[in-house]
């Protein structure tokens, strides 16, 4: 597989094609997923207060507990998942 340098200047992206813009922004996405969590429950609640705030929206605190439990699950099982590969 190839490796790719994430690090392009500003100078670099404007003189990519479309194309090789799009597959690099899709590489780099792939790659920044592999080392992506869940937010933990307390982050979750934070960052949707803050949200609702500075959109003058209402916080629907069941909708957002729901999304945090959620997200805690996902990051037990990421957890797990990473300690059973490390294990291997």
């Amino acid at each position: 597989m190839m490796t790719m340098n994430f690090n392009k200047t500003d100078e670099e992206l404007k003189m990519m094609s479309d194309a090789e813009l799009f597959e690099y922004l899709d590489a780099k996405t792939l790659h920044l997923k592999q080392h992506a969590s869940p937010l933990s429950s307390y982050k979750t609640k934070k960052f949707a207060s803050i949200g609702a705030a500075i959109s003058n929206t209402e916080f629907d605190y069941d909708s957002v507990k729901q999304i945090a439990k959620e997200n805690e699950q996902k990051g037990y099982e990421k957890f797990i998942k990473d300690k059973n590969k490390n294990n291997e």
